[in-house]
């Protein structure tokens, strides 16, 4: 299984996080007993987890971007979809990986070896 960036992007934050507003909340109760350092970092932490949220979106657009190109250009290669969509190749492939993942999309050897053709599975 490969990771591209966007995703350790996504996982990092949830979990950086998650953990600030976590750690600081215990702080702000347990810890220090001063709310004036806690609550600015539980700040923090949601504040990471929004914009993982944010993030989450953007891949849904970018992934049904791709999606929309594999309707109208089956057993398309990278590079095709990649021009297609506007998108660079790797986060063509970062969304592909996704899709084929969840069963959506369907990836096979074209004519020659190294090159991939994708298509929308029915």
């Amino acid at each position: 299984m490969t990771f591209y960036s966007d995703d350790l992007v996504r996982i990092a934050s949830h979990i950086v996080g998650s953990g600030t507003a976590v750690l600081a909340a215990y702080d702000a109760i347990a810890g220090s007993g001063t709310a004036s350092r806690g609550i600015p970092q539980v700040c923090c932490g949601v504040l990471l987890l929004y914009t993982a949220g944010i993030f989450q979106d953007y891949l849904r657009r970018r992934d049904t971007r791709v999606v929309a190109c594999l309707s109208e250009n089956p057993n398309a290669p990278l590079s095709k979809i990649s021009s297609a969509t506007g998108l660079n190749h790797d986060r063509v492939a970062s969304s592909l990986q996704r899709l084929i993942t969840d069963g959506l999309v369907i990836a096979e050897t074209g004519p020659s070896a190294p090159a991939r053709l994708y298509r929308l599975a029915h």
